[in-house]
């Protein structure tokens, strides 16, 4: 389980997977891959990523407390779906064309099928590892993405991570039974 900072930590750990292994190849430098926005009106990235959507991963729903320890139990953690889509910011100047545009998303896919699992979140158990999923959204599905950023559709790669698991710092104290005392009344025969 992880405290809040779990999707800032997921979507930190995309950022430096994708500038570790797209530079200097495809990308020149690794500042030009951001986790941005794609209405942000800066221009100096060629490669966005951008959280645009959470969930709570209904089926993989617990309900049991977990004992901490000293008469205490904290309740289960919120099992979150992070929504992402990697995009290449075409305001930039250094996208130079279509071709190279295409290599740069083809890389992108490489790259988070090559690290589907992601396992360096800290907190996170190793039997809660984070599952990174290509999503097969229709065009109008990904064309509403960008026309509630009120910008013309373009191509990215959508994708999701899965079971972020966000702890809740709700605690329930019990009282162990420490003793028991019994009185056995015995019946008389006559």
């Amino acid at each position: 389980m992880a405290d809040f900072s779990i999707i800032s930590d997921v979507s930190n750990q995309i950022l430096n997977l994708l500038r570790e292994h797209m530079c200097p190849e495809l990308i020149q430098s690794p500042e030009a891959i951001k986790l941005v926005s794609p209405s942000d009106k800066n221009a100096d990235f060629q490669l966005g990523l951008y959280l645009y959507d959470i969930q709570e991963l209904r089926e993989y729903k617990q309900v049991d407390l977990i004992r901490t320890g000293n008469n205490k139990a904290q309740y289960p953690p919120k099992p979150l779906n992070l929504f992402y889509v990697v995009y290449i910011n075409t305001k930039s100047q250094m996208v130079s064309d279509s071709e190279n545009e295409q290599r740069i998303l083809g890389r992108v896919i490489q790259v988070l099928m090559d690290n589907a699992i992601l396992s360096e979140i800290e907190e996170q158990n190793e039997d809660e590892s984070l599952a990174v999923t290509l999503l097969t959204l229709s065009f109008e599905d990904k064309t509403k993405l960008w026309s509630v950023l009120n910008l013309p559709y373009q191509v990215g790669i959508y994708f999701s991570v899965s079971p972020a698991m966000l702890s809740s710092r709700k605690v329930k104290t019990f009282t162990r039974v420490l003793e028991t005392n019994f009185d056995v009344l015995q019946k008389d025969k006559n």
